[in-house]
């Protein structure tokens, strides 16, 4: 079986094709100078010369980049996402099978609430250009052939951004003996990433019976009781600062229709996660920029999401 990965140097994507790779898949996984999917005629011609089974799309346009000194919402998001994927999808033949990787900002973030189905979609539209674009594919997505959604909510495993994502922010922290910073506590469905590589596997082999799906796991977390589950990984107990009190806006999707699908299927439990992710940091220190880390541009990044969200 020949998979396409979009994305492929990404978070999801590049942890995609080392997992898919080692179950004897035929990966394709061309970086940006070898295929740009927002250029329409490279798209073309790369299906033309490639024997695809699977295309599954992990390519995304981000909706801010502050983390990385720029204080500017990209003005193409949603331009640039609903190009990559229509390039893709319009080149599908009947026999391909295009996996989306959808998310839950599809859902409108000014209208999130505990645990929310599938059937939520379209209640309202998201006000934010990344939401927006994904809420247009996915509204395409219904009168598509072959063609699946897997909304997901937040991620987190080996190759993520540990600038700008918490757990992996939080664990290197830790092991630089600083202490773990948090905008404002708040509850999330975080998966971690090996399980949302079995559950695409699944969704590669098998015959879906819906279009869409929220992966996510059963039990959401706090953002405070991540950082908490670091410490007790750790021989050094880090100081958790919250910079803002309360808690925020539960981000978490209701999982029923999944677990309905996929049998008996046991999500990885947090407290584990975060000991392999631990660990995965420990070996890897030496490929960390500690002094960007010290530097604490998440805490710049935090401080950003609280005025946009203000």
């Amino acid at each position: 079986m020949n998979i396409l990965i979009s994305g492929a140097r990404g978070f999801i994507g590049r942890n995609l094709v080392e997992y898919l790779t080692g179950k004897g898949y035929c990966i394709l996984a061309p970086n940006r100078t070898q295929l740009d999917f927002t250029n329409t005629s490279a798209v073309e011609q790369y299906f033309r010369t490639n024997n695809i089974d699977v295309i599954i799309h992990c390519a995304m346009v981000s909706h801010t980049s502050a983390v990385n000194n720029s204080d500017k919402f990209a003005g193409d998001v949603v331009e640039r996402n609903l190009r990559m994927f229509f390039n893709i999808q319009r080149c599908m033949t009947d026999s391909m099978k295009l996996i989306h990787l959808g998310s839950g900002a599809e859902y409108s973030r000014p209208h999130w609430h505990n645990k929310m189905p599938e059937d939520y979609f379209d209640q309202y539209v998201p006000e934010d250009s990344y939401g927006y674009a994904k809420y247009l594919i996915s509204k395409y997505i219904e009168s598509c052939k072959n063609v699946i959604c897997l909304r997901i909510f937040g991620v987190f495993g080996k190759y993520e951004n540990y600038l700008n994502r918490f757990v992996s922010n939080s664990i290197v922290k830790n092991l630089l003996k600083m202490p773990i910073t948090i905008n404002k506590n708040v509850v999330y469905d975080y998966l971690y990433i090996n399980d949302l590589l079995s559950i695409i596997e699944y969704f590669i082999n098998g015959q879906a019976k819906y279009k869409y799906y929220n992966v996510t796991p059963s039990k959401p977390i706090d953002l405070i009781t991540i950082a908490n589950m670091v410490n007790q990984t750790s021989d050094y107990k880090s100081d958790i600062h919250v910079l803002n009190e309360g808690i925020g806006t539960e981000y978490s999707g209701d999982n029923n229709r999944l677990l309905s699908e996929i049998a008996n299927y046991r999500f990885i439990p947090y407290k584990q996660a975060i000991a392999d992710l631990y660990q995965y940091y420990v070996k890897n220190m030496n490929d960390i920029n500690c002094e960007a880390v010290r530097a604490d541009g998440y805490l710049k990044y935090v401080k950003y999401c609280q005025q946009k969200d203000n």
